[in-house]
């Protein structure tokens, strides 16, 4: 009896028997327990019994198992970027991997799309306008005129030209939702058709529009949208009221995906002020007609010549 409770004891310590084997449960932990790092191990696993894994091992091993796809790993979409260390900076490169869903993504896109049909002048008269403007803001810019001083002397290049152009200086005053301002640009009064008693209209000009719409840490589908902007604008208020529109909406987007508020100087309503807001024309004062001699002053001043040479002879 003695001999035949040797043979079937099954820890195996008194006879020479092989020991049992290993379910296949307790061999998939062993491989999966391999696997997994010593930091991310239970400190309550080395503690336990080996002779069966604990609930809180065998679940985190039999998910593992599952994404591994029974050991056969599939094919794994690209990991998208850290910002861990970049102090939560979102880099150029997380703009790739938006969804096309992407809320701000889309309103992006749509911006894009609405300036670049909204970039072209509306009519040839525009068109050849901005052909001028442009080469005269080069040949200025070229000489060191800046900001202020490049609106008036292209303002008086546009008029010795023979357009009817100014200096046009708007106000605004404070609002619940943006603070006061001022803004410079030119406008040009234009006839809308060929005929001398065609109607006047109004175009705008600004010779740096592109800067007025640059942000803070700007992601790369604005700054795409920045460049569509044109760098000198020529056109109407209709025209220009929808360009800002979409470009405010694009920097709400920008300025939302980077987690930053927008700022007041930058809302639509503040935008739109700049350029249609109440305004002075600056109109140069036409010079003084030259002094011309009348001929009542001709005879008068030939009468007291001859008078005087009279009087002369009779002394």
């Amino acid at each position: 009896m003695r001999a035949a409770a040797a043979q079937i004891d099954p820890s195996g310590g008194g006879g020479g028997g092989a020991p049992p084997a290993k379910s296949r449960l307790k061999r998939l932990f062993e491989r999966q327990l391999l696997r997994v790092s010593p930091a991310e191990r239970l400190p309550s696993v080395a503690d336990k019994d080996e002779s069966e894994p604990s609930s809180v091992c065998l679940d985190g091993m039999v998910r593992s198992f599952l994404e591994d796809g029974g050991g056969e790993r599939t094919a794994a979409a690209p990991p998208r970027c850290c910002n861990c260390f970049h102090g939560g900076e979102a880099s150029d490169d997380d703009d790739d991997l938006l969804s096309p869903t992407d809320s701000t993504l889309a309103a992006t896109s749509d911006a894009a799309e609405t300036i670049k049909g909204l970039v072209h002048c509306a009519t040839l008269r525009e068109r050849n306008l901005l052909a001028d403007v442009s080469t005269m803001v080069a040949h200025h810019r070229a000489a060191g005129a800046r900001k202020r001083d490049l609106l008036r002397l292209v303002a008086e290049s546009l008029r010795a030209a023979g357009h009817d152009a100014a200096v046009c200086v708007s106000r605004w005053e404070k609002s619940s939702s943006h603070p006061k301002g001022e803004h410079a640009y030119i406008d040009v009064i234009l006839a809308a058709g060929a005929s001398e008693r065609a109607e006047l209209e109004r175009v705008l000009v600004d010779v740096d529009f592109r800067s007025e719409f640059e942000v803070a840490r700007p992601t790369k589908a604005y700054r795409a949208v920045v460049q569509r902007l044109p760098a000198v604008f020529v056109g109407k208020e209709d025209r220009l009221r929808l360009l800002v529109a979409a470009a405010a909406d694009a920097a709400r987007a920008s300025l939302k995906k980077r987690g930053l508020h927008l700022p007041p100087w930058r809302k639509p309503e503040y935008m739109r002020a700049k350029w249609l807001s109440a305004y002075e024309r600056d109109v140069p004062l036409p010079p003084p007609p030259p002094a011309t001699t009348t001929p009542t002053a001709v005879a008068s001043a030939g009468e007291l010549a001859v008078d005087g040479e009279g009087g002369g002879l009779n002394n």
